[in-house]
């Protein structure tokens, strides 16, 4: 089944679309932690930092690599890089050495941003390390007070932030919205070594408007994002104040409270998490009453990522008194499909329709379009969309089909009204003697288990049927739980008994993504325990 493109908006730079919000908002737009700027301020710092970068040597095409948390710096850096043509490659903040070493590597990036610590522990040794390691890197900044290390080429952030006009004649900014702004690293959630899928100007940017005119967000508007910006959900958020002239909060780490309070003290119209982080907001409004807090003036929660229960969205508005927009999307996609804030609330258990432009199919496993409400790959192809993964042909050509439809490897099923109803990934599937089922659909089910802090259904070989199924989980504090529970709970709800879980292991916390979900390749790789009966 195949669910038709409408016309996408007309592309434009991101140079372009900052200079029309600078020109077009002069009240305060973008919120660092203590203080409120400008878009003004935004193009003047990025100029100064674009004169800077220049006269460090860097060009159009080369690689920047950022490993900073949401902060006006690495705006101010992704305003500056595609003034110039180059590349930001935006690094999460959890990533150690070994991981930064590996993906800068990858990208041949010349130059590091970072801050000398993170969440009190010092990283000088480990960018030593990394600058050490890796001989494309000729430039390394930092930002912060530790003393730098002894590494050739290190340059101070008084130059990089610099607050007068270095003197450098910039080259024009580029003119084609198709040209390439950034580099985003895959998830790694299926894989071990993530891709870098390279992205346009036109691309993000006309994800941005079409997100906008299908949701109604314009320059009224105030986003506030508990998602890095290093994540294409995260950056979502910068890129949806740009395009509309509203604003945004930049929120760093996960902290509930925080993240509440800065809704409330940014007169937040729209919030960006995670389900994980959202049941911890819902938690703490639900555990003091609602007279003895303040709450923000939400309109819209968009939340994705990982599967979204009615009973959180139930919670989400019973608590903020706001719309909740369920989308799907991957760092090759960015926002892919989403509900719409006129959906009926049923349909908060689909991940809604095609961004405008974008077009959805699902195919059955010979390739044939399948039919609708049946279980099969969700293929996606839209204008938006990344260009193709940097400096590997072969696995760019691999990753589609002859007709130009990305295989996403997801599952997923195609409603008549046009909806897509997510069915999790396509090696999440059990195969227990020739009946196979999906893992998501399982856990889904055990999302209002009050036991569970964490959960994931995986497979276990088994010698006569093949796969068996099994639950691992983490519970909160103080629980306890037997597989017998679980089975109950899932026998309740109708569940067929060759789905239910034959296992349960029980174990202290489950490795997740630095965007909340489960790492799955990482849980494989972790050794189980015996079961609990």
């Amino acid at each position: 089944m195949e669910c038709p493109a409408v016309p996408p908006t007309a592309p434009s730079t991101f140079t372009e679309v900052l200079r029309r919000a600078a020109a077009g908002r002069e009240a305060d737009a973008v919120w660092d932690g203590d203080r409120w700027r400008t878009w003004r301020d935004c193009l003047a710092q990025s100029e100064r930092t674009a004169g800077v970068l220049h006269r460090a040597g860097l060009r159009a095409g080369d690689v920047l690599a950022t490993q900073l948390p949401n902060c006006w710096e690495l705006l101010v850096l992704h305003a500056a890089t595609a003034r110039l043509g180059v590349l930001m490659l935006p690094l999460h903040t959890a990533y150690r050495a070994h991981e930064v070493q590996s993906l800068v590597t990858q990208a041949g990036a010349v130059a590091l941003v970072a801050r000398g610590s993170h969440r009190g522990r010092s990283r000088m040794a480990e960018i030593d390390a990394v600058r050490a390691a890796c001989p494309s890197l000729t430039h390394v900044w930092l930002f912060g007070d530790e003393e730098p290390p002894p590494t050739a080429g290190l340059i101070g952030s008084a130059d990089l932030m610099a607050t007068e006009d270095p003197g450098v004649e910039l080259p024009p900014a580029p003119r084609d919205p198709q040209a390439p702004l950034l580099l985003l690293a895959s998830s790694g959630t299926t894989s071990r070594r993530p891709k870098l899928c390279v992205h346009r100007h036109a691309g993000l940017l006309g994800n941005a408007g079409a997100v906008a005119a299908d949701g109604g967000l314009d320059a009224t508007d105030t986003i506030v994002s508990a998602s890095p910006l290093s994540h294409a959900f995260g950056l979502l958020s910068v890129h949806l104040a740009l395009v509309t002239g509203g604003a945004v909060g930049l929120f760093e780490g996960w902290n509930a409270q925080d993240f509440l309070d800065l809704l409330c003290g940014a007169s937040a119209t729209a919030a960006f998490a995670v389900p994980a982080q959202l049941r911890d907001l819902v938690s703490l409004l639900e555990r003091a009453p609602t007279p003895d807090r303040a709450l923000p003036s939400l309109r819209e929660v968009r939340t994705g990522g990982a599967p979204v229960p009615r009973e959180l969205v139930d919670g989400i508005r019973r608590t903020l008194d706001a719309r909740v927009i369920v989308q799907w999307g991957m760092t090759e996609v960015g926002a892919g499909t989403y509900t719409r804030p006129d959906d009926p609330a049923e349909l908060t258990g689909t991940v809604g329709r095609p961004a405008a432009g974008a077009e959805v199919r699902i195919v059955d496993a010979n390739g044939a379009l399948a039919g609708p409400g049946v279980t099969g790959e969700l293929q996606y192809r839209s204008p938006f969309m990344f260009s193709g993964y940097f400096r590997a042909p072969d696995t760019t050509r691999d990753a589609f089909t002859p007709d130009g439809w990305l295989r996403t490897g997801d599952l997923a099923a195609l409603h008549p009204d046009g909806t897509v109803g997510y069915r999790g990934r396509a090696d999440e599937l059990i195969n227990r003697g020739g009946l196979k089922f999906s893992a998501l659909e399982v856990e889904e089910l055990l999302n209002d288990l009050p036991q569970l802090a964490q959960h994931a259904v995986v497979a276990e070989p088994d010698p006569r049927l093949g796969q068996r199924s099994c639950l691992v989980v983490a519970l909160r504090e103080g629980a306890g739980l037997t597989l017998d529970e679980v089975t109950g709970h899932l026998s309740g709800k109708g569940l067929a008994t060759y789905k239910l879980p034959e296992r349960l292991v029980v174990i202290d916390e489950l490795p997740t993504t630095v965007t909340g979900k489960i790492a799955r390749a990482r849980l494989r790789a972790v050794p189980l325990p015996e079961a609990v009966r």
